[in-house]
């Protein structure tokens, strides 16, 4: 137990009420739509969509018949379309009663939809409906435009691929990565039946019966259709009737089949084929809804070699408490008979991931390693004592993934391996702390959350786990051809510290983007000034190299930061930007192969330092709080967190700057752990389950000292969400992409809670 949580210990929040609002429609709204004009023009709007589906009807045969004539395998026999919908006023059920599967719903009202119907005879129905004003027409009115066929590359393909899309080489060989929808027409799943619906218990008894076995039958005909796709998919790839070269390179250990990384309304995979089949599979394999190229993980600063080291260290690491929490390090892996960390390993469960080298989990990466530098950062997240014991807070789990390079192998597909890293890691021994210091090398994207990061979110979601990721690095100077500018690029572009981190090319790294993830930036501990050299931030500023938010969706992104170093640059034009002595984190190095000494140094910097420095924090709250739930350690140390001085001065223009690069700040054991005589944190215990159009109403008394109108406190009071829900990556929009979205409604001045209640679920 951490003893200084034991005088001041949190505080219940205590649930007052509850309830669900009668109706989640958005009836009663007035407001003239594009929808209300194209009723009361029936005649051009109905002629106008007709022509549309005519044409798209001709040219899939047209298709078709080329295919047969080229000999090629048609699969799979369905018409792709892109609409253009009123989101004002349309339903998806809309289309589904259509026999249109929709594939994908996009920003501005655009959806990537399929039907097994190539003649489209429902949807034509419907337009005859429109036209003589009969019941079942009126969807047509919400339609507001079918695009053309061509244009599903600008749709589908990520930015770089789309730039590249007019010179891709029919034979030339791609690796790339797919996202495949697969819900089918089916509708969404009717809520669970509620006891209040039902007089008798007999009843009740039965409705729930029927809702499981209705829900059986849905996910198991999900499970078929996926299945089915899939197997479409490889049929597609490999068609040995044409020259398409097409394999499934998803699979880390040989002699296993590929594969495919599944959502919930979805699966993605990487792939390998020639641009011929690229472009088939863009324009005729109707359920792809996106393509981007393969993440490269982000290469780490290389170790200053004129770095003053640390020696003459005597500690002795004491192990921790046999029912410690378990972090697992998802990494290059790990030196385990490092003295400072030997008795913290759960050797019995360390694992290598790695193709060929399914044995080996040492940190081969030179000069210090980078596992083992973070590894050591969970157990000494401030310096490294020089002697004396010290018990570790928490069992240390070696999952090493990079190899000796640093690179990671191109048969692990980043969803899949983390699949497979939190099923032996959390069913085994129940790890629930995942830190990954892993990126990819380029600013994450900000149409589709990545395969990548939507596994990390739906395993949150399945499971009771945090990972902690890395924010990612900017790099110091150019190297090769890349979308992230460096540092020296940008000073030279005349865009100076700290103005260029709120360009977008030091956007976030994947998979940093992650919703459910908790995501982690870096900070100056100190400045640093000399005749030669001077740092770039000051103190508790954002690090130079620290990649800045927002995230995708205009989500807060780091929220939190930690100190992972700094830089300091000279007087050159242009300057030479290096780490020196004092201004990185004092980090444990690996002691095996070149560069091996010392143990301890202040030699290098990034994100993937600050990162476990978080991942300590959340040890301890889990040694603090075995019983309670990851949501709650992350809502602790994001309300744990504080902005430095200096952010708090700024203007409010300003801060939004500062949002981007720090997120909600510092956070801070002493805080997360527990209350101080004039701060309290109220906690909610366990699992709250809320589903759509519930309300919870909790409620906080405050002492009459605290609500005196002639005392002038300054009180400030912060409220931290932490949630999860299911999330569906074939939606390009944040309220969508998660199943249920969560907010909050404080209650006016002296208003009683039964008519808050009645206040938030009319709205």
């Amino acid at each position: 137990m951490v003893e200084s949580s034991q005088g001041f210990p949190h505080i219940d929040l205590r649930l007052t009420d509850k309830g669900t609002a009668k109706s989640l429609g958005g009836g009663g709204n007035k407001k003239v739509t594009q929808t209300h004009i194209n009723l009361s023009n029936r005649q051009g709007h109905g002629s106008k969509i007709q022509e549309l589906v005519s044409s798209l009807i001709s040219d899939w045969k047209i298709t078709q018949q080329q295919q047969e004539e080229d000999k090629k395998l048609i699969l799979p026999d369905s018409i792709p379309l892109i609409l253009q919908i009123d989101p004002e006023t349309f339903d998806l059920d809309d289309l589904r009663t259509s026999e249109i599967e929709i594939i994908s719903e996009l920003e501005d009202g655009y959806i990537i939809g399929a039907s097994a119907d190539t003649n489209l005879t429902e949807l034509q129905k419907k337009i005859e409906k429109f036209f003589n004003e009969q019941q079942g027409g009126g969807v047509i009115a919400k339609i507001l435009n079918i695009l053309d066929k061509n244009q599903r590359p600008e749709f589908i393909l990520s930015p770089k691929l789309l730039e590249e899309w007019e010179q891709i080489k029919d034979e030339q060989v791609y690796v790339v990565e797919v996202g495949i929808s697969c819900l089918g027409t089916t509708t969404k799943l009717r809520d669970y039946p509620e006891q209040k619906n039902y007089r008798k218990p007999e009843n009740y008894v039965k409705a729930i019966k029927n809702w499981i076995d209705k829900r059986d039958i849905t996910y198991d005909e999900w499970d078929d259709l996926a299945s089915k796709r899939q197997q479409d998919l490889m049929n597609f790839i490999s068609n040995p009737k044409y020259k398409y070269n097409g394999k499934l390179l998803s699979s880390f250990i040989e002699d296993n089949p590929p594969q495919f990384s599944e959502a919930p309304d979805s699966f993605s995979c990487l792939i390998q084929i020639s641009g011929l089949c690229l472009k088939d599979l863009v324009f005729n394999f109707s359920y792809i809804f996106e393509v981007t190229e393969k993440d490269n993980i982000a290469e780490p600063f290389s170790p200053n070699g004129e770095i003053s080291n640390i020696s003459n260290i005597s500690l002795v690491l004491q192990p921790p408490e046999k029912n410690a929490p378990n972090v697992c390090v998802i990494d290059s892996g790990i030196q385990e008979q490092n003295p400072l960390l030997k008795n913290a390993i759960d050797s019995g469960n360390s694992k290598s991931w790695i193709p060929l080298e399914l044995n080996l989990t040492a940190d081969l990466v030179s000069n210090g390693g980078h596992g083992t530098r973070v590894a050591g950062a969970v157990l000494y997240p401030i310096s490294v004592p020089r002697s004396g014991t010290h018990q570790a807070i928490c069992w240390l789990q070696n999952a090493r993934v990079l190899d000796s390079n640093c690179r990671l192998s191109d048969k692990l597909y980043p969803p899949i391996l983390l699949e497979n890293i939190v099923e032996f890691y959390y069913s085994q021994t129940g790890t629930r702390i995942f830190n990954h210091s892993i990126n990819g090398d380029v600013p994450c994207r900000t149409r589709y959350m990545s395969a990548w990061a939507a596994a990390i979110d739906k395993l949150t979601y399945e499971k009771d786990i945090l990972f902690i990721v890395s924010a990612g690095n900017i790099p110091v100077e150019s190297h090769g051809i890349s979308t992230r500018l460096s540092i020296k690029s940008h000073i030279l572009a005349g865009r100076p510290y700290p103005d260029y981190l709120s360009e977008n090319s030091c956007r976030i790294a994947n998979p940093a983007q992650s919703l459910q993830a908790l995501t982690v930036g870096s900070i100056t501990r100190n400045s640093f000034r000399d005749l030669s050299w001077s740092s770039l931030g000051e103190k508790d500023q954002p690090s130079a190299f620290s990649c800045s938010g927002l995230g995708i969706w205009d989500t807060i992104k780091p929220e939190v930061v930690e100190y992972g170093g700094d830089l300091v640059k000279d007087e050159g034009q242009p300057p030479n930007i290096t780490c020196i002595a004092g201004t990185g984190p004092e980090l444990l190095r690996s002691t095996l192969g070149t560069g091996s000494t010392p143990i301890v140094a202040s030699d290098t910097f990034g994100t993937s330092f600050a990162t476990p420095k978080v991942s300590h924090i959340a040890a301890c709250l889990a040694a603090e709080f075995p019983d309670e739930k990851c949501l709650l350690y992350r809502a602790l140390i994001v309300q744990s967190a504080r902005w430095p001085e200096w952010a708090i001065a700024k203007s409010d223009e300003e801060k939004k700057n500062v949002i981007r690069q720090i997120g909600y700040g510092i956070p801070n054991l002493e805080r997360a752990l527990s209350n101080t005589p004039n701060r309290s944190t109220l906690i909610t215990r366990g699992e709250q389950l809320i589903k759509a159009g519930d309300a919870h109403i909790y409620q906080v008394k405050l002492p009459n000292s605290l609500r005196s109108p002639g005392e002038e406190f300054e009180i400030l009071i912060e409220i931290t969400l932490s949630y999860k829900a299911e999330p569906r990556r074939t939606r390009r929009n944040r309220r969508k992409y998660l199943s249920t979205w969560l907010d909050w409604e404080c209650s006016k001045q002296g208003e009683d809670p039964k008519h808050f209640l009645g206040r938030v679920l009319a709205n």
